[in-house]
Order: structure tokens, then C-alpha cells, then sequence
């Protein structure tokens, strides 16, 4: 079976574009989702944001990525970009310097 993965929306590369330049869409489980490496052991993903409704309907997964992969925090109903960037400013300054 083969899954189609969408491309990225209009809104999903908008949000993209206001996070900055740390932040990139990749595909993630079949869905295209803002991504951002923090260091060589942690990765962020935000799902629930490649659609054209006009209200966010988001969900922060924190992956650690080595020794192998697993989410370790999630943060879901995020509902604006406001809170959007803040949840993602407090999650990268959490693990940033943890190996």
C-alpha cells in the first residue's frame, strides 16, 4: 500500500515562515509537518497544520533520536500561533543543552 502524502499548504508554509529559518516542512509519518533538529539527540515535530481551515488545531511531539527514536513529550490542543511559538521557545530551551 501506498500512501500519498499532500503537499504542503499555503497556511502550513505560512506558519513555517513566521517560526523562522530553524524551522523546515518534512514529510513525518505520512503528513507534512514543521520540523526542527535542536541538537544531535532531539527533534521537534508540529502535526495537525497542512489543511486550508483557518483555525490551528496543533500538536508539539518532542522525539529523541538517539540511541533510537521515541516521542518523549507531546503538547497538544495548541490553538494560535501565539502560543504555537511559546510552547516551542519553552521546549527547545528545555532540551537544547541535554545530550
Amino acid at each position: 500500500m501506498i500512501i500519498e502524502i499532500k503537499e504542503p499548504t499555503k497556511k502550513l508554509k505560512e506558519i513555517r515562515a513566521k517560526l523562522g529559518s530553524d524551522y523546515s516542512i518534512k514529510p513525518v509519518d505520512g503528513e507534512q509537518c514543521i520540523y526542527r533538529k535542536i541538537n544531535s539527540n532531539y527533534d521537534l515535530e508540529v502535526s495537525g497544520l497542512n489543511d486550508n481551515k483557518e483555525n490551528i488545531d496543533a500538536k508539539i511531539s518532542v522525539w529523541k533520536i538517539s540511541p533510537y527514536s521515541q516521542v518523549i513529550e507531546t503538547v497538544r490542543d495548541i490553538t494560535s500561533l501565539n502560543s504555537l511559538s511559546i510552547s516551542l521557545i519553552d521546549l527547545v530551551e528545555k532540551y537544547q543543552d541535554l545530550n
